[in-house]
């Protein structure tokens, strides 16, 4: 099963060099998951501007990628939803030079390069222009394009304290095209993030993380999930590259209910119950007013069980989950377990748990994204940068009443 990842904006390109780090190290172990027969990533980069991903390039292999799959523009999308989604004046009057359609094209041949298209992983922002805007007309034409493979968005929410006046109206209009048009949605928020990061390291302040630190820290929830396991591994011992999709069937229970959340933890020298007491500790249980969260599904991989022991203390590990996430009555199997013997080669004689939640958090931060861009858009501030690169007020109503719906679902659901 070959998975195409596109890589769109700034925050996509830094995390997806990432992933690829750990991906090379552990290439021996990997088959044809990640690599198309000629070795080469079946990865797509692209941004507005040159400057990120040829940074980045300078850092790692440029043998990992095909020169075609590189799609760069020379112009940022200033922070705007609707330059990224609409594109340029320029872009508009010669389509076939927009970042749209060389995206497309380059998408297309790598698909056909594929032995078994299963589906495409988009990794970027809900901030940034090119990330948010570009990344959500991306979204709806390749589901117009490949209905039937699956379609993941791994996005990154900004810090609620902002980095751009313009970053709620980006995230709502970008959170209601992920609804509309994708399968799953692997939400990061930036201050969830940090408050984990806190709680695992001993580093008191939050001013200490860099954000290189937290794009690490994404890639290596990624890969926990990402990487070949045990558990989906047929008895060749060849992996298929199923786990994103097996992990879509684990903990989507309904095509409207898709934001899920990955949490991350390693040690060595630890005992499974101490790994997953660390892992339940990081995980937020409540919202600002107190009111406890509730889960619908979840999914844990264990990697670095090499002398098969996990299976005799799954049970006291599942309880401690269920009790930690406030499962809700209607599922009766709302832990899966996926178990791999190997740990990652960077990380020898330790072991990992990376936890897949689809809980009721995206109620509340979706409430009060609503909040704060209705009250910005009533006020009718920074709307003329919008209307200035096509966006209309249907755009805005629609998001509006899209989020309101994810809000209802989720409520009903945990109801």
């Amino acid at each position: 099963m070959s998975t195409v990842f596109l890589q769109v904006g700034q925050c996509g390109n830094q995390i997806g060099q990432e992933v690829w780090k750990i991906v090379d190290r552990e290439k021996h172990d990997t088959g044809n998951v990640f690599h198309g027969r000629d070795g080469k990533l079946r990865s797509i980069n692209v941004d507005s501007e040159p400057k990120v991903v040829k940074s980045l390039l300078k850092e790692t292999k440029k043998s990992w990628f095909h020169d075609s799959n590189l799609i760069l523009g020379k112009r940022g999308r200033g922070t705007n939803w609707a330059l990224g989604y609409h594109g340029s004046r320029q872009e508009s009057e010669n389509v076939e030079d927009s970042l749209l359609s060389k995206t497309l094209e380059c998408l297309r041949k790598e698909v056909e390069r594929c032995d078994n298209f299963s589906g495409i992983i988009l990794l970027h922002s809900m901030s940034g222009g090119t990330g948010s805007g570009l990344g959500s007309r991306l979204c709806e034409a390749l589901r117009d394009d490949y209905q039937m493979p699956y379609l993941m968005s791994v996005v990154v929410a900004p810090h609620s304290l902002g980095e751009s006046p313009l970053q709620h109206y980006n995230s709502i209009l970008c959170l209601s095209w992920l609804q509309r048009y994708t399968d799953c949605v692997v939400l990061f928020q930036n201050d969830d993030v940090l408050y984990r990061m806190k709680r695992q390291s001993k580093k008191t302040d939050l001013g200490s993380i860099s954000m290189f630190d937290m794009n690490q820290h994404i890639a290596a929830c990624l890969s926990g999930v990402f990487l070949p396991i045990s558990t989906l591994t047929p008895s060749s011992g060849f992996p298929i590259g199923s786990e994103p999709w097996e992990m879509v069937r684990s903990v989507c229970p309904m095509p409207s209910l898709k934001f899920t959340s990955i949490n991350h933890t390693s040690k060595s020298k630890a005992t499974w119950e101490t790994l997953s007491t660390s892992l339940l500790h990081t995980i937020p249980r409540q919202d600002g007013s107190g009111q406890r969260y509730s889960c619908l599904s979840s999914m844990a991989a264990i990697r670095g069980d090499s002398t098969n022991t996990f299976p005799r203390f799954s049970r006291l590990v599942e309880d401690k989950i269920k009790h930690a996430c406030s499962f809700v009555d209607w599922n009766p199997f709302p832990v899966d377990f996926w178990i791999g013997a190997k740990q990652p080669t960077a990380l020898p004689g330790t072991a990992s748990m990376s936890l897949v939640l689809n809980s009721s958090s995206i109620i509340d931060y979706s409430s009060r994204l609503l909040h704060r861009s209705q009250e910005m858009y009533d006020a009718k501030a920074y709307l003329h940068w919008y209307w200035k690169h096509g966006c209309q007020q249907e755009d805005f109503e629609e998001s509006f009443e899209t989020v309101r719906t994810v809000v209802s679902d989720y409520s009903e659901a945990v109801r």
